[in-house]
């Protein structure tokens, strides 16, 4: 399976998921124009690879920053990988923020309460 890789930009987040290497990372800025147009081929990506995913998968979101319909698009795209933990593969969220960033912290905790994959929270 071909990676998925866009670089981020001033309003995009970069996304990097590579199933080989077993790297699925969103970060940095998201608040593109259209969320949708943006992250179509994200869900495009990750729909082919719960065809056939890999035997543990560690999501891992290092934002600076994301709107509020990123936020939604976020939640979405960690609900979709609920189908593999439910088929009884491993998976796991990794919800970085800046040390000091409340705000950050706590929309992980959020995404944490609304989900049943594992999230962990990482101060960096």
């Amino acid at each position: 399976m071909k990676p998925l890789i866009i670089q981020g930009t001033s309003d995009t987040p970069y996304v990097c998921f590579d199933k080989e290497n077993n790297t699925f990372e969103i970060s940095g800025i998201s608040l593109p124009p259209n969320v949708f147009e943006f992250y179509n081929d994200v869900f495009a990506w990750i729909d082919l690879y719960l065809e056939n995913p890999n035997e543990e998968t560690h999501l891992n979101f290092k934002f600076d920053y994301l709107n509020s319909a990123s936020t939604k698009i976020i939640l979405n795209i960690i609900q979709k990988f609920e189908v593999l933990l439910n088929k009884g593969y491993k998976v796991y969220v990794t919800w970085f923020y800046q040390k000091g960033d409340y705000e950050m912290k706590e929309m992980g905790e959020d995404f944490a309460d609304s989900t049943i994959i594992p999230v962990f929270l990482s101060a960096i």
